[in-house]
């Protein structure tokens, strides 16, 4: 009788030899015992010897501690704040930013996207090897746009009568608090210099922050092969930067969940818009966070990198 206790079968011995290294590979843990004294772990030895380990577990940690508790009071009443008039001024504010002494660059009319949302989702990619051809100004004004573009807005009535204005943006943000900007590096767009930039949705232009030196150093942060990803042909590369008390204020610990799920959010609309316009786009985390810290003059605390995204013109 027919063995019936796998729903499916290999159809060829490379798929049992398959099979069968990552049954042992995930079934079994060999034990080291002197792994406290070896300096150089690496992570699959770190996750073989958690039983009887004692090295820092961070990651689980925040996982831990930022897990939300019936009757935390303290959150309750954080979160209440934002509903009284004080905090619905600040939701107000958020995003305004003053201009750059180094300049400004209103962006043109976008271009219409060449494929729909079903067919961008069914071909969106990772393309990591681009010709080098310069794009448009008005493409990537599409891009920024579909990242983070303000899409709609709400008028509130304070206690005393007078209203506030609360926008909302093309991606969702928990509370409304929208702590992430779009920054990027120009590297060859027509009619853009050179340089780094951050985008204001609010008033849907772009702000010079640095030049052809800060974007070297940005550009030396990856450490990515250029034979993996051809990032010195790419066109621009987008650094999400968060302000994670920005909505940690709110939220507590569980904030900093929020703020990275909103990056997940932005990181989607660009690539799928990317792919709308007949762009490619691949995320990518080869890169030394102080460095592009140092580069941008960030604390990396209080205002942080949180992903980097490649685009270019596929090759």
């Amino acid at each position: 009788m027919k063995n019936t206790s796998l729903e499916t079968e290999p159809s060829n011995k490379a798929e049992i030899g398959a099979m069968t290294a990552a049954l042992y590979g995930n079934s079994f843990k060999s034990m080291h015992p002197a792994v406290q004294a070896t300096g150089f772990r690496t992570h699959g030895l770190r996750y073989r010897t958690l039983s009887h380990s004692n090295h820092a577990r961070v990651a689980e940690d925040f996982l831990v501690n930022s897990r939300c508790h019936r009757n935390d009071t303290e959150t309750q009443l954080s979160i209440q704040n934002y509903f009284l008039d004080p905090g619905i001024e600040m939701l107000a504010l958020v995003g305004k930013r003053e201009g750059s002494i180094l300049g400004e660059v209103r962006l043109p009319e976008g271009v219409e996207l060449r494929r729909g949302l079903g067919e961008a989702i069914a071909r969106r990619r990772s393309r990591r090897i681009y010709t080098g051809d310069p794009i448009e100004l008005r493409y990537l004004a599409t891009i920024l746009r579909g990242a983070g573009s303000l899409t709609g807005h709400v008028t509130v009535e304070l206690l005393d009568g007078r209203e506030r204005r609360l926008h909302f943006r093309a991606a969702p943000s928990g509370g409304g608090l929208y702590p992430i900007e779009i920054h990027f590096a120009s590297l060859k767009i027509a009619d853009l210099d050179r340089g780094l930039y951050r985008y204001d949705p609010i008033r849907d232009v772009v702000s010079r922050t640095g030049g052809e030196t800060e974007v070297a150093r940005i550009l030396k942060a990856f450490t990515v092969p250029d034979e993996l990803i051809s990032i010195t042909q790419a066109n621009l590369l987008i650094l999400l930067v968060g302000h994670p008390w920005q909505s940690m204020r709110k939220y507590g610990a569980r904030g900093l969940r929020y703020v990275f799920i909103e990056a997940g959010a932005i990181a989607e609309n660009i690539h799928l818009v990317t792919e709308g316009v007949g762009y490619g786009s691949v995320d990518c985390a080869s890169v030394i966070d102080d460095e592009v810290h140092e580069a941008l003059s960030f604390d990396g605390l209080f205002k942080t990198l949180l992903h980097t995204i490649v685009i270019g013109y596929p090759g």
